[in-house]
């Protein structure tokens, strides 16, 4: 009578698929050889009975095994270095060996398994379903892939299954193939809720900042690692490249971001400044401000926000905050070229007027002497950020085309249109050029010249937009009066 193959079935439990299906191979080239009760196959979770210690039974199938069957697609299961470890002692000769098959590369296998056999499960050929019986050169195919010489091997040794059992000699090789590309299918199956790839839709980046952190967070650490997607930084205007090496994302500190996009005179950068104190809104559970900063975008011209979305804590005190960049909406106004134009021009004369100067006394007080350092900066800032986000909204509606402003209010109000946008360059080019690097820590001399620059700034241009606001409002009302007739 031949002997009964025993053969013991290490793997993690979400390879239960593939080793199910091993075992369903193994039992039906049993069955055509010697039949299934010369075949005996161990899984933990069909050979350890409910509510039983499994380590002594764990330790008594390795001691009847011929074979230590190893499946591994990555995720070493808890007991595989225990099981190889105990069978190897239980049994020092080559007659019962250790195999593992995988579908990893040979460097990424456990150290456990250096030194035993492996077989590298690979699809040879696709799987089909309606076709059940490999034949031609995909029968060659899987008898000589490394799982078809395992299960030749497995066969072999106790006289399992062999050519002898069958009538016809080619059966016994469709068969071995078939049993391979089986087993090899079931390693696709396992993989179905792998990752394949992750690729991102939204231009955005991560900053992560390491502890300690002394005291309550107000601005991001110069040393923090900000990565980000490749689009990002092609909105930043920055080209960084990908490590290979180190199989990392595009990279910078949030120091070298700030000196790369600061100029010459300014350090302060709006919607950074209003990222920082989002972010040390969210250290403190905290809801972040609106986001009403925006900037350009150094290489496509578009304007964009920078969004907190998400705040991550970790138990060693490391924080990491994700920020999408997100680009605001064509906010032009749709309808007769002229008309959208004119109606724009007065939009924003408007906002101007309501912003700064329509309660002109309230403003002055707002950089007034008496003020507090911190209420002084903040108010300097909120300056900043009004800018900005004015400057920023005449390029969404399409007002920094000077050419297409002097069409819209007539040849005959040209160079009245060219003045107001060169006196508004020069007005903003003065002010930039006497503000301090930062209105952190300013002296009482550093902060009277920037009050007084200021002052100056928003009186010039109080009286520039009481005009062109007022040119908006002729040309609008002649234009709508010509329509209408």
């Amino acid at each position: 009578m031949p002997d009964t193959t025993h053969a013991f079935i290490s793997y993690a439990h979400q390879d239960a698929i593939i080793a199910n299906e091993v075992q369903k191979q193994l039992t039906f080239l049993a069955e055509k050889g010697n039949g299934k009760p010369f075949l005996g196959c161990f899984l933990d979770t069909k050979s350890i009975p409910k509510g039983q210690r499994y380590e002594p039974i764990i330790k008594s199938g390795l001691e009847h095994a011929d074979w230590l069957i190893v499946i591994f697609t990555g995720d070493q299961s808890v007991y595989c270095g225990y099981e190889i470890g105990l069978y190897s002692i239980m049994n020092t000769s080559d007659d019962k060996p250790i195999i593992c098959l995988h579908d990893v590369d040979k460097s990424g296998l456990p150290a456990v398994l250096d030194g035993y056999n492996t077989a590298m499960v690979t699809p040879v050929a696709p799987y089909l379903a309606k076709d059940p019986m490999p034949s031609g050169s995909e029968l060659n195919l899987w008898w000589d892939s490394s799982v078809g010489q395992f299960l030749r091997e497995f066969c072999r040794k106790k006289g399992l299954y062999t050519p002898e059992h069958c009538d016809n000699p080619s059966e016994y090789a469709v068969d071995i193939a078939r049993a391979a590309r089986n087993i090899s299918y079931a390693f696709e199956l396992a993989r179905q809720e792998d990752e394949k790839e992750e690729t991102p839709v939204q231009a955005g980046f991560e900053i992560t900042i390491n502890p300690p952190l002394e005291g309550e967070l107000t601005r991001v650490p110069e040393d923090s690692i900000l990565v980000g997607t490749s689009r990002a930084f092609d909105i930043l205007g920055l080209s960084l490249p990908l490590s290979l090496s180190a199989n990392q994302a595009p990279h910078i500190t949030w120091g070298q971001l700030r000196k790369a996009l600061s100029q010459p005179e300014r350090a302060n950068i709006p919607w950074m400044d209003r990222l920082e104190a989002n972010i040390a809104l969210a250290t403190v559970r905290k809801a972040p401000e609106a986001d009403d900063v925006t900037f350009k975008g150094r290489r496509d011209g578009r304007i964009y926000r920078a969004i907190l979305t998400r705040h991550k804590l970790f138990m060693n005190g490391k924080r990491r905050f994700f920020v999408l960049l997100v680009e605001t909406f064509d906010r032009r106004f749709v309808g007769d070229r002229q008309s959208s134009l004119l109606l724009i021009a007065l939009t924003l004369a408007s906002r101007w007027r309501f912003t700064f100067f329509e309660r002109w006394q309230e403003t002055l007080r707002r950089f007034d002497a008496s003020l507090s350092n911190d209420t002084f900066q903040d108010s300097c800032r909120q300056l900043e950020y009004n800018m900005e986000w004015m400057e920023h909204e005449g390029v969404e509606l399409g007002a920094d085309d000077m050419g297409a402003m002097v069409e819209a209010f007539g040849f005959e109000n040209k160079a009245r249109v060219e003045r107001f946008y060169s006196d508004w360059d020069v007005a903003k080019q003065e002010l930039k050029s006497h503000l301090p690097q930062t209105f952190e820590g300013l002296t009482p001399e550093a902060r009277t010249q920037t009050q007084n620059s200021i002052i100056k700034f928003l009186t010039t241009i109080k009286k520039q937009n009481a005009e062109f606001l007022k040119l908006c409002i002729d040309k609008y009302s002649q234009k709508m009066s010509s329509d209408l007739n």
